[in-house]
């Protein structure tokens, strides 16, 4: 799957160019939001130049989402267990949502794949 291969990659371009014009980022705390592809690249140029690293690892995958462990170094002191749920539709990704930790990244995806199967 492209999706899954630019996120493992950990290459902000590949990641850039498999996310949707208008893909939204939801951060783990009110306000923290990226609307649109150049926010979210943006984001990622900001990370890189602040020295921050990622080892991105697919926890879980399932019809249209993925859960995703970037394995941020060094760690960021706001949210130092990050973990995100990656939604998309096959081609490209639509949305990403950040939780505080893999447990509630693994609950919101059960979550999904309960609601939509």
């Amino acid at each position: 799957m492209r999706i899954a291969e630019a996120i493992v990659s950990g290459d902000f371009s590949a990641f850039g160019e498999v996310l949707e014009p208008d893909a939204l980022w939801i951060g783990a705390l009110p306000g923290q939001v990226c609307r649109g592809r150049a926010e979210i690249v943006g984001m990622f140029e900001r990370a890189a130049a602040a020295g921050r690293r990622t080892r991105p690892e697919i926890l879980a995958e399932g019809d249209g989402v993925l859960v995703v462990d970037p394995h941020v170094e060094p760690r960021a002191e706001l949210n130092p267990a990050l973990h995100q749920v990656v939604v998309h539709d096959g081609e490209s990704v639509t949305e990403i949502r950040d939780y505080p930790d893999r447990a509630s990244a693994l609950a919101a995806f059960e979550r999904l794949r309960e609601l939509y199967g």
